[in-house]
Protein backbone atom coordinates (compact mmCIF):
# COMPACT_ATOMS: atom_id res chain seq x y z
CA UNK A 1 0.00 0.00 0.00
CA UNK A 2 1.28 3.74 -0.52
CA UNK A 3 2.89 5.56 2.11
CA UNK A 4 1.22 8.78 0.95
CA UNK A 5 -2.83 8.67 1.07
CA UNK A 6 -4.33 10.51 -1.69
CA UNK A 7 -5.83 13.61 -1.15
CA UNK A 8 -9.09 15.25 -2.36
CA UNK A 9 -9.52 17.79 -5.14
CA UNK A 10 -10.07 20.71 -2.29
CA UNK A 11 -7.40 19.45 -1.00
CA UNK A 12 -5.09 19.70 -3.74
CA UNK A 13 -6.15 22.81 -4.54
CA UNK A 14 -4.95 24.38 -1.33
CA UNK A 15 -1.71 22.25 -1.73
CA UNK A 16 -0.68 23.82 -4.94
CA UNK A 17 -2.03 27.21 -3.83
CA UNK A 18 0.15 26.73 -0.72
CA UNK A 19 3.30 25.71 -2.68
CA UNK A 20 3.21 29.04 -5.31
CA UNK A 21 2.66 31.06 -1.53
CA UNK A 22 5.90 29.10 -0.79
CA UNK A 23 7.94 29.69 -4.44
CA UNK A 24 6.99 33.19 -4.45
CA UNK A 25 9.29 33.76 -1.20
CA UNK A 26 12.05 31.30 -2.48
CA UNK A 27 15.31 33.18 -3.36
CA UNK A 28 16.85 29.84 -4.32
CA UNK A 29 16.90 27.15 -6.68
CA UNK A 30 17.51 24.79 -3.46
CA UNK A 31 14.10 26.11 -1.84
CA UNK A 32 12.55 25.70 -4.80
CA UNK A 33 13.36 22.13 -5.57
CA UNK A 34 12.95 21.48 -1.31
CA UNK A 35 9.33 23.09 -1.74
CA UNK A 36 8.03 21.24 -5.05
CA UNK A 37 9.71 17.58 -4.08
CA UNK A 38 7.25 17.94 -0.94
CA UNK A 39 4.50 19.52 -2.85
CA UNK A 40 4.71 17.14 -6.25
CA UNK A 41 4.45 13.90 -3.57
CA UNK A 42 1.71 15.17 -1.99
CA UNK A 43 -0.73 16.07 -4.77
CA UNK A 44 -0.66 12.94 -5.96
CA UNK A 45 0.00 10.43 -3.12
CA UNK A 46 2.66 9.26 -4.56
CA UNK A 47 5.79 7.06 -2.57
CA UNK A 48 8.17 9.44 -4.00
CA UNK A 49 9.27 12.29 -6.23
CA UNK A 50 11.96 13.40 -7.61
CA UNK A 51 13.84 17.01 -9.26
CA UNK A 52 15.54 16.55 -11.96
CA UNK A 53 17.81 19.61 -13.93
CA UNK A 54 18.92 19.44 -17.66
CA UNK A 55 22.69 19.74 -17.61
CA UNK A 56 23.33 19.85 -21.46
CA UNK A 57 22.71 16.50 -22.14
CA UNK A 58 22.46 14.93 -19.03
CA UNK A 59 19.88 14.47 -16.40
CA UNK A 60 21.19 15.52 -13.24
CA UNK A 61 18.69 13.99 -10.39
CA UNK A 62 19.23 17.04 -8.05
CA UNK A 63 16.67 16.61 -5.27
CA UNK A 64 14.17 13.73 -3.79
CA UNK A 65 11.80 12.58 -0.85
CA UNK A 66 10.74 9.27 -1.05
CA UNK A 67 10.20 6.31 1.50
CA UNK A 68 13.30 5.14 0.17
CA UNK A 69 16.55 6.43 -1.58
CA UNK A 70 16.41 6.81 -5.16
CA UNK A 71 19.54 8.62 -7.43
CA UNK A 72 20.24 11.44 -5.82
CA UNK A 73 23.15 13.36 -7.42
CA UNK A 74 23.92 11.08 -9.79
CA UNK A 75 23.60 11.93 -13.54
CA UNK A 76 22.34 9.96 -16.61
CA UNK A 77 22.40 10.75 -20.06
CA UNK A 78 19.25 12.60 -21.30
CA UNK A 79 18.99 9.71 -24.25
CA UNK A 80 18.91 6.47 -21.55
CA UNK A 81 16.72 8.58 -18.99
CA UNK A 82 13.16 8.27 -18.81
CA UNK A 83 13.33 12.60 -17.29
CA UNK A 84 15.26 13.11 -20.53
CA UNK A 85 12.60 11.52 -22.33
CA UNK A 86 9.86 13.89 -20.71
CA UNK A 87 12.25 17.08 -21.89
CA UNK A 88 13.28 16.14 -25.24
CA UNK A 89 9.58 15.47 -26.47
CA UNK A 90 7.97 18.27 -24.13
CA UNK A 91 5.22 15.99 -22.62
CA UNK A 92 5.09 14.09 -19.79
CA UNK A 93 5.80 10.15 -19.73
CA UNK A 94 3.18 8.17 -18.41
CA UNK A 95 4.49 4.56 -17.21
CA UNK A 96 2.26 1.92 -15.77
CA UNK A 97 4.50 -0.76 -15.06
CA UNK A 98 8.29 0.13 -15.54
CA UNK A 99 9.26 -3.37 -16.40
CA UNK A 100 7.16 -3.21 -20.09
CA UNK A 101 7.79 -0.14 -21.02
CA UNK A 102 11.13 0.00 -23.64
CA UNK A 103 12.18 3.26 -22.35
CA UNK A 104 13.10 2.78 -18.65
CA UNK A 105 16.88 1.53 -18.18
CA UNK A 106 15.17 -1.50 -15.59
CA UNK A 107 19.19 -2.14 -14.26
CA UNK A 108 18.85 1.49 -12.92
CA UNK A 109 15.13 0.85 -11.27
CA UNK A 110 16.27 -2.75 -10.26
CA UNK A 111 17.61 -1.81 -6.89
CA UNK A 112 14.84 0.96 -6.37
CA UNK A 113 11.12 0.49 -5.14
CA UNK A 114 9.39 2.06 -8.10
CA UNK A 115 7.06 0.28 -9.88
CA UNK A 116 5.09 2.95 -11.67
CA UNK A 117 5.89 6.57 -12.85
CA UNK A 118 4.74 9.95 -13.91
CA UNK A 119 7.25 12.55 -15.58
CA UNK A 120 6.43 15.85 -16.05
CA UNK A 121 8.74 18.30 -18.22
CA UNK A 122 9.47 21.83 -16.65
CA UNK A 123 8.68 24.31 -18.91
CA UNK A 124 6.81 23.21 -22.34
CA UNK A 125 9.39 25.58 -24.54
CA UNK A 126 12.66 23.93 -23.61
CA UNK A 127 12.00 22.69 -20.86
CA UNK A 128 15.11 22.91 -18.32
CA UNK A 129 13.83 20.54 -15.99
CA UNK A 130 11.28 17.40 -14.64
CA UNK A 131 9.51 16.58 -11.66
CA UNK A 132 8.79 12.86 -11.63
CA UNK A 133 6.46 10.94 -9.38
CA UNK A 134 6.93 7.32 -8.16
CA UNK A 135 4.20 4.42 -6.73
CA UNK A 136 5.78 1.35 -4.98
CA UNK A 137 2.89 -0.65 -6.48
CA UNK A 138 1.68 -0.78 -10.36
CA UNK A 139 -0.43 2.91 -10.79
CA UNK A 140 -2.14 4.80 -13.41
CA UNK A 141 -1.95 8.47 -12.73
CA UNK A 142 -5.33 9.88 -13.34
CA UNK A 143 -6.02 12.82 -15.83
CA UNK A 144 -6.37 14.88 -12.43
CA UNK A 145 -2.91 14.00 -11.03
CA UNK A 146 -1.60 14.62 -14.69
CA UNK A 147 -2.98 18.15 -14.56
CA UNK A 148 -2.27 18.93 -11.07
CA UNK A 149 1.51 17.65 -11.59
CA UNK A 150 2.40 19.91 -14.74
CA UNK A 151 0.28 22.73 -13.36
CA UNK A 152 3.01 22.26 -10.42
CA UNK A 153 5.85 22.21 -13.09
CA UNK A 154 4.50 25.05 -14.83
CA UNK A 155 4.34 27.29 -11.89
CA UNK A 156 8.15 25.73 -11.06
CA UNK A 157 9.14 27.31 -14.27
CA UNK A 158 8.35 30.42 -13.87
CA UNK A 159 9.44 30.72 -10.52
CA UNK A 160 13.21 28.84 -11.64
CA UNK A 161 13.15 32.26 -14.26
CA UNK A 162 12.30 34.35 -11.51
CA UNK A 163 15.07 33.28 -9.09
CA UNK A 164 17.55 33.96 -12.19
CA UNK A 165 16.40 37.57 -12.51
CA UNK A 166 16.29 38.02 -9.26
CA UNK A 167 20.02 35.73 -8.95
CA UNK A 168 21.36 38.30 -12.03
CA UNK A 169 20.12 41.49 -10.01
CA UNK A 170 21.52 40.74 -7.13
CA UNK A 171 24.68 40.25 -9.02
CA UNK A 172 24.67 43.34 -10.59
CA UNK A 173 24.00 45.46 -7.57
CA UNK A 174 27.00 43.55 -5.44
CA UNK A 175 28.90 44.28 -8.40
CA UNK A 176 27.92 48.06 -8.49
CA UNK A 177 28.18 48.11 -5.15
CA UNK A 178 31.65 46.62 -5.24
CA UNK A 179 32.36 49.36 -7.75
CA UNK A 180 31.51 52.06 -5.60
CA UNK A 181 33.38 50.50 -2.68
CA UNK A 182 36.41 50.03 -4.90
CA UNK A 183 36.12 53.45 -6.50
CA UNK A 184 35.67 55.15 -3.17
CA UNK A 185 38.83 53.37 -2.01
CA UNK A 186 40.97 54.41 -4.65
CA UNK A 187 40.00 58.12 -4.14
CA UNK A 188 40.86 57.80 -0.14
CA UNK A 189 44.06 55.93 -1.85
CA UNK A 190 44.81 58.98 -4.18
CA UNK A 191 44.02 61.96 -1.38
CA UNK A 192 45.91 59.97 1.26
CA UNK A 193 49.11 60.31 -1.34
CA UNK A 194 48.64 63.49 -2.45
CA UNK A 195 48.60 64.72 0.94
CA UNK A 196 51.70 62.64 1.68
CA UNK A 197 53.02 64.09 -1.68
CA UNK A 198 52.29 67.81 -0.55
CA UNK A 199 53.78 66.93 2.88
CA UNK A 200 56.86 65.63 1.81
CA UNK A 201 57.07 68.26 -1.28
CA UNK A 202 56.66 71.04 1.43
CA UNK A 203 59.60 69.51 3.18
CA UNK A 204 62.31 68.64 0.35
CA UNK A 205 62.30 71.42 -1.81
CA UNK A 206 61.56 74.23 1.06
CA UNK A 207 65.97 73.33 1.11
CA UNK A 208 66.80 73.68 -2.40
CA UNK A 209 64.76 76.19 -2.58
CA UNK A 210 66.13 78.03 0.65
CA UNK A 211 69.84 77.23 -0.87
CA UNK A 212 68.58 78.98 -4.43
CA UNK A 213 67.29 82.21 -2.60
CA UNK A 214 70.52 82.42 -0.11
CA UNK A 215 72.82 82.25 -3.01
CA UNK A 216 71.20 84.65 -4.66
CA UNK A 217 70.81 87.30 -2.25
CA UNK A 218 74.56 86.39 -1.80
CA UNK A 219 75.41 87.02 -5.13
CA UNK A 220 74.16 90.51 -5.49
CA UNK A 221 77.21 91.15 -2.76
CA UNK A 222 79.59 89.59 -4.46
CA UNK A 223 81.31 92.77 -6.28
CA UNK A 224 85.20 92.72 -7.61
CA UNK A 225 87.65 90.41 -9.30
CA UNK A 226 88.44 88.49 -6.02
CA UNK A 227 84.85 87.33 -5.93
CA UNK A 228 84.98 85.60 -8.98
CA UNK A 229 85.39 82.01 -7.19
CA UNK A 230 82.61 82.89 -4.88
CA UNK A 231 80.18 83.77 -7.74
CA UNK A 232 81.21 80.34 -9.64
CA UNK A 233 80.51 78.70 -5.92
CA UNK A 234 77.20 80.21 -5.63
CA UNK A 235 76.15 79.68 -9.71
CA UNK A 236 77.21 75.91 -8.84
CA UNK A 237 74.98 75.98 -5.32
CA UNK A 238 72.08 77.34 -7.59
CA UNK A 239 72.44 74.84 -10.39
CA UNK A 240 72.74 72.11 -8.04
CA UNK A 241 69.30 72.79 -5.95
CA UNK A 242 67.72 73.79 -9.01
CA UNK A 243 68.48 70.16 -10.90
CA UNK A 244 67.39 68.75 -7.03
CA UNK A 245 64.14 70.31 -7.44
CA UNK A 246 63.62 69.18 -11.14
CA UNK A 247 64.23 66.04 -9.79
CA UNK A 248 62.02 66.27 -7.12
CA UNK A 249 59.13 67.21 -9.39
CA UNK A 250 60.19 64.98 -11.86
CA UNK A 251 59.17 61.96 -9.30
CA UNK A 252 55.85 63.96 -7.97
CA UNK A 253 54.33 64.02 -11.48
CA UNK A 254 55.34 60.92 -12.17
CA UNK A 255 54.09 59.35 -9.42
CA UNK A 256 50.58 61.15 -10.06
CA UNK A 257 50.70 59.59 -13.38
CA UNK A 258 50.76 56.32 -12.01
CA UNK A 259 48.42 56.27 -9.46
CA UNK A 260 45.90 58.01 -12.15
CA UNK A 261 46.83 55.08 -14.88
CA UNK A 262 47.72 57.83 -17.21
CA UNK A 263 50.59 56.25 -18.02
CA UNK A 264 51.39 55.25 -21.95
CA UNK A 265 54.20 53.79 -23.76
CA UNK A 266 55.75 53.99 -27.25
CA UNK A 267 58.07 51.79 -28.53
CA UNK A 268 60.48 52.70 -31.27
CA UNK A 269 63.76 51.62 -32.75
CA UNK A 270 67.13 53.39 -31.27
CA UNK A 271 71.03 52.79 -30.56
CA UNK A 272 71.29 51.59 -27.20
CA UNK A 273 75.13 52.23 -26.62
CA UNK A 274 74.52 55.51 -28.06
CA UNK A 275 71.68 56.64 -25.84
CA UNK A 276 73.17 54.85 -22.62
CA UNK A 277 76.20 57.08 -23.96
CA UNK A 278 74.00 60.43 -23.63
CA UNK A 279 72.37 59.12 -20.61
CA UNK A 280 76.39 59.29 -19.10
CA UNK A 281 76.94 62.32 -20.29
CA UNK A 282 73.91 63.93 -19.06
CA UNK A 283 74.54 63.00 -15.42
CA UNK A 284 78.09 63.37 -15.01
CA UNK A 285 77.35 67.32 -14.34
CA UNK A 286 75.67 66.33 -11.39
CA UNK A 287 78.16 63.64 -9.89
CA UNK A 288 79.58 64.40 -6.37
CA UNK A 289 83.45 65.08 -6.65
CA UNK A 290 85.82 62.54 -8.47
CA UNK A 291 82.62 60.41 -9.15
CA UNK A 292 83.10 58.88 -12.32
CA UNK A 293 80.19 56.99 -13.99
CA UNK A 294 82.10 54.02 -16.53
CA UNK A 295 79.77 52.72 -19.34
CA UNK A 296 80.45 49.19 -20.87
CA UNK A 297 78.08 47.93 -23.72
CA UNK A 298 78.06 44.02 -24.99
CA UNK A 299 76.55 42.43 -28.17
CA UNK A 300 74.27 44.40 -30.91
CA UNK A 301 73.21 48.17 -30.33
CA UNK A 302 69.64 48.30 -31.68
CA UNK A 303 66.54 47.58 -29.62
CA UNK A 304 63.06 48.65 -29.36
CA UNK A 305 61.84 50.35 -26.75
CA UNK A 306 59.98 53.27 -24.99
CA UNK A 307 62.99 55.50 -24.66
CA UNK A 308 61.55 58.57 -22.70
CA UNK A 309 60.14 56.06 -19.99
CA UNK A 310 64.06 54.13 -20.02
CA UNK A 311 65.78 57.99 -19.58
CA UNK A 312 63.54 58.08 -16.65
CA UNK A 313 64.44 54.73 -15.45
CA UNK A 314 67.94 54.86 -15.81
CA UNK A 315 68.68 58.87 -15.06
CA UNK A 316 66.39 57.60 -10.96
CA UNK A 317 69.12 54.46 -10.84
CA UNK A 318 72.05 56.64 -11.91
CA UNK A 319 71.59 59.70 -9.70
CA UNK A 320 70.83 57.13 -6.26
CA UNK A 321 74.29 55.74 -7.46
CA UNK A 322 75.65 59.04 -7.00
CA UNK A 323 73.20 60.28 -4.08
CA UNK A 324 74.37 57.27 -2.08
CA UNK A 325 77.49 56.50 -2.77
CA UNK A 326 80.60 58.74 -1.28
CA UNK A 327 82.94 61.39 -3.24
CA UNK A 328 85.53 59.52 -5.79
CA UNK A 329 83.51 55.98 -5.72
CA UNK A 330 83.05 55.24 -9.21
CA UNK A 331 79.48 54.05 -10.52
CA UNK A 332 79.15 51.34 -13.88
CA UNK A 333 76.57 51.34 -15.95
CA UNK A 334 76.29 48.03 -18.13
CA UNK A 335 74.44 47.46 -21.00
CA UNK A 336 74.10 44.04 -23.11
CA UNK A 337 71.70 42.77 -26.28
CA UNK A 338 72.00 39.49 -26.83
CA UNK A 339 69.54 37.88 -29.63
CA UNK A 340 66.83 37.19 -26.65
CA UNK A 341 67.26 39.74 -24.35
CA UNK A 342 68.09 43.37 -23.24
CA UNK A 343 69.61 43.98 -19.67
CA UNK A 344 70.78 47.23 -17.89
CA UNK A 345 72.67 47.13 -14.93
CA UNK A 346 73.56 50.08 -12.37
CA UNK A 347 76.14 49.10 -9.79
CA UNK A 348 77.21 51.47 -6.85
CA UNK A 349 80.31 51.03 -4.22
CA UNK A 350 78.36 53.31 -1.61
CA UNK A 351 76.22 52.98 1.82
CA UNK A 352 74.29 49.54 -0.09
CA UNK A 353 70.86 48.69 1.44
CA UNK A 354 70.06 47.24 5.06
CA UNK A 355 68.77 43.88 4.93
CA UNK A 356 66.02 44.42 6.92
CA UNK A 357 65.10 46.98 4.68
CA UNK A 358 65.57 45.50 1.50
CA UNK A 359 61.65 43.26 1.28
CA UNK A 360 60.27 47.32 1.30
CA UNK A 361 63.01 49.24 -1.47
CA UNK A 362 60.57 49.52 -4.12
CA UNK A 363 57.26 50.42 -1.74
CA UNK A 364 55.95 54.44 -2.54
CA UNK A 365 57.55 56.87 0.06
CA UNK A 366 59.95 54.38 1.64
CA UNK A 367 63.38 55.48 2.44
CA UNK A 368 66.44 53.21 4.11
CA UNK A 369 66.83 53.26 7.47
CA UNK A 370 70.82 54.64 6.70
CA UNK A 371 69.31 57.41 4.38
CA UNK A 372 69.68 59.74 7.13
CA UNK A 373 70.54 63.21 6.33
CA UNK A 374 70.30 62.21 2.34
CA UNK A 375 67.79 64.19 0.95
CA UNK A 376 65.23 62.03 -1.32
CA UNK A 377 60.93 61.39 -1.29
CA UNK A 378 61.59 57.90 -1.78
CA UNK A 379 59.09 57.90 -4.60
CA UNK A 380 61.89 57.11 -7.53
CA UNK A 381 62.67 53.16 -6.93
CA UNK A 382 58.62 52.40 -6.31
CA UNK A 383 58.32 54.75 -10.00
CA UNK A 384 61.38 52.86 -11.36
CA UNK A 385 59.58 49.17 -10.74
CA UNK A 386 56.21 50.36 -11.82
CA UNK A 387 57.82 51.57 -15.32
CA UNK A 388 60.27 48.64 -15.59
CA UNK A 389 57.24 46.61 -15.75
CA UNK A 390 55.27 48.70 -17.81
CA UNK A 391 57.80 48.34 -20.58
CA UNK A 392 57.78 44.55 -19.79
CA UNK A 393 60.33 44.31 -18.05
CA UNK A 394 62.36 42.56 -14.97
CA UNK A 395 63.95 44.51 -12.07
CA UNK A 396 66.22 42.73 -9.05
CA UNK A 397 68.90 44.04 -7.34
CA UNK A 398 71.53 43.20 -5.00
CA UNK A 399 72.91 44.98 -2.02
CA UNK A 400 75.68 44.64 0.89
CA UNK A 401 75.74 47.33 3.47
CA UNK A 402 78.57 49.46 2.97
CA UNK A 403 79.76 47.76 -0.08
CA UNK A 404 77.33 48.84 -2.44
CA UNK A 405 73.84 48.12 -4.22
CA UNK A 406 73.76 47.39 -8.03
CA UNK A 407 70.33 46.87 -9.89
CA UNK A 408 69.40 44.99 -13.02
CA UNK A 409 66.97 45.49 -15.47
CA UNK A 410 65.87 42.49 -18.37
CA UNK A 411 63.64 42.98 -21.16
CA UNK A 412 62.70 40.66 -23.72
CA UNK A 413 64.53 41.58 -27.24
CA UNK A 414 61.66 42.68 -29.35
Amino acid sequence: MSATIAISEQQSMQCLVAAVQEMSLARSLDSVMRIVRTAARRLTGADGATFVLRDHNMCYYADEDAIAPLWKGQRFPMSICISGWSMLNRRPAIIEDIYQDSRIPVDAYRPTFVKSLLMVPVRSMDPIAAIGNYWAHKHIPSEEEISLLQSLADITAVNMENIQVYNELELRVKERTQELIDSLEREKKMNAVKSRMVSMASHELKTPLTTILSSTDLLEYQIGEDTEGKKAKHIDRIKSSAKRLTAMLNDFLAADQLEQGKAETYHETFDLAAFAAEITDEISGTLKRGQKLRHMHEGATEIVQDRKILRHILLNLLSNASKYSGEHQPIDLHTVVTPSQVTISVRDYGIGIPLEDQQRIFSDYFRASNVYGIQGTGLGLNIVKYYTELLGGTISFYSTPGEGTSFKLSFMFA
